[in-house]
């Protein structure tokens, strides 16, 4: 028979079990298709635009469950009132309780940013405001606006912009902030007429307050705003600079055998024209230089390299970088890092890694193919075969080894008209791999005719052209248009400035004080086609 304390006890349990249950972030049902949505907030209360407002709470409904501990760094309430609130969940729904009386007269803007996220970590796609007034009228001014990479030129979320009216003190609190959507574009809505001053800040405790010691920040074209009461006004677009200003670091050099190293980075890296790496004894002499093998594809971050001499077992050599750059171009001027050699035999399996220029090459140019170590055995020079239209070469004349690539030349040009098939040794596999190259003749290649919208801007602005796979084309000054001819049928980045100062280089200006960014475009994906003029129209 069951006692009467036993009962109290059992039920204390499941009493506190429920109180858990309750307080914890509700879980979705599991099954079904995977959930890549991010929440969306299907009403509020009271609605946006609220007039009169004399209650203490705002209600947001929600499509699905939240993610609890994500709300505080989504939510802003603007302005800052000064007056502490609570916050109540329901299972699908927050409210924000104010403790005190909201100001007469006043428009509060509570958000949700795209910091908010389900219970599957999808975020919310923009952020979603609600505005009341306590007096008669809302405020109904708007800024907009749109953030854009520098160096992609797609629009991203989360970009914080911070608002201030002027005068304005940039090391007090902004008093309003927005984030960008998905597609870069943000919004203040809601405001008073006014002037008002704004600029993209990486805020990265996300409290509103420019910290410069720590802190980017780049100002709009537009310095101040003069609003007009129910008047919208725009900031005009920002490009933003790479984000990324920290170079890339060697965090490891391992030895695969007496010759051959493996460098880990720490982040993706791109080898260069410039780029050295040199073996140093233990004082800081030169004792050999080291040459690049390849990258993995899959870890860009890897690089495998080979000395020119041998590593001696037990020796302390060091290891010289310069001038490597990760893929935003923050450079690694120059690290040393220590290690010691190695006796170990090279086991290295020699197989095909890549070819060098896998989309096409011109009449006067070798095919490259990278193999995994040094080409030593002369089996993959003498085992090349080379299919010229209908003939077939077992002994093509240009052909030779450059340390670890195989370079298969033309002889003495890639004939126009003629297709050529490539057969080179994989000694892994023990077979061929047959390559069919594209070739770039003159009538294959295409053209560009970038022209400013302006036509009457007589000032030089400097023009890019870059490849993905063939890096710059064009780097050239041109007033009002010019034409980049005999390039490859390929996609470009173009970015196009005006060098107001003359350093070579787009400057994106300053906040404080305030100098504008210098104008700049840019599009990616151009595509050339063979025979053909691409025309792009460049607004500055």
């Amino acid at each position: 028979m069951i006692q009467f304390s036993s009962i109290r006890i059992i039920a204390g349990c499941l009493l506190l079990c429920l109180l858990v249950i309750s307080c914890a972030t509700p879980t979705a049902p599991t099954g079904g298709p995977p959930d890549r949505e991010g929440p969306e907030v299907l009403s509020t209360e009271p609605e946006t635009g609220t007039t009169n407002f004399s209650g203490r709470s705002i209600k947001f409904s929600f499509s699905e469950f939240v993610k609890r501990n994500t709300l505080q760094q989504a939510l802003t309430i603007e302005p800052d009132l000064g007056i502490e609130y609570s916050i109540n969940w329901g299972r699908k729904s927050v409210a924000i309780e104010f403790e005190e009386r909201l100001p007469d007269s006043t428009t509060i803007i509570v958000t949700l940013g795209t910091d908010l996220a389900d219970v599957n970590g999808n975020k919310i796609s923009s952020p979603k405001k609600v505005a009341v007034s306590t007096g008669p009228e809302i405020d109904s001014g708007e800024i907009y606006g749109r953030v854009v990479s520098a160096r992609t030129g797609r629009g991203e979320s989360g970009h914080r912009i911070l608002l201030y009216r002027t005068p304005a003190d940039l090391s007090t609190k902004a008093i309003y902030s927005a984030e960008t959507d998905t597609s870069g574009r943000f919004q203040f809505s809601y405001l008073s007429e006014g002037t008002y001053k704004a600029f993209w800040l990486n805020d990265r405790n996300r409290n509103k307050i420019w910290e410069p010691e720590r802190e980017r920040a780049q100002p709009f074209p537009r310095d101040r705003l003069e609003l007009l009461k129910g008047a919208t006004d725009t900031l005009e677009t920002l490009y933003v600079a790479n984000a990324d200003t920290t170079a890339p670091n060697l965090q490891g050099v391992g030895l695969f055998s007496s010759r051959r190293l493996r460098l880990r980075f720490s982040e993706n890296i791109e080898w260069t024209n410039r780029s050295q790496v040199q073996v140093q004894d233990s004082l800081g002499n030169r004792y050999a230089d080291a040459y690049p093998l390849y990258r993995v594809p899959e870890e860009r971050y890897i690089l495998f390299v080979q000395s020119g001499q041998p590593l001696r077992e037990g020796t302390t050599y060091r290891l010289a970088l310069s001038s490597v750059q990760d893929e935003a171009g923050n450079i690694l001027d120059q690290q040393v890092m220590e290690f010691t050699g190695s006796a170990q035999q090279d086991t290295t399996r020699q197989r095909i890694i890549r070819p060098v220029h896998p989309d096409g090459i011109f009449p006067d140019e070798p095919l490259e193919m990278i193999y995994a170590a040094p080409i030593q055995s002369t089996v993959i020079r003498d085992s090349l075969k080379v299919v010229e239209g209908t003939s077939l070469f077992n002994q093509w004349p240009n052909a030779g080894v450059d340390r670890n690539r195989l370079l298969v030349g033309p002889n003495p040009r890639w004939k126009p008209g003629i297709d050529y098939e490539i057969r080179v040794w994989n000694p892994f596999f023990e077979d061929y791999r047959s390559i069919k190259p594209t070739i770039w003749h003159p009538r294959d290649l295409g053209a560009l005719n970038i022209t400013l919208t302006d036509t009457t801007d007589t000032r030089k602005h400097r023009l890019r052209v870059v490849s993905a796979v063939r890096g710059v084309i064009a780097d050239t000054l041109f007033s009002r248009s010019v034409e980049v001819e005999s390039i490859p049928p390929l996609n470009y980045k173009l970015i196009v400035f005006y060098d107001a100062n003359g350093n070579g280089m787009w400057d994106h200006g300053t906040v404080d004080p305030f100098r504008p960014p210098e104008p700049y475009f840019i599009q990616t994906n151009v595509p050339v086609e063979k025979r053909f003029t691409s025309d792009v129209t460049v607004d500055l």
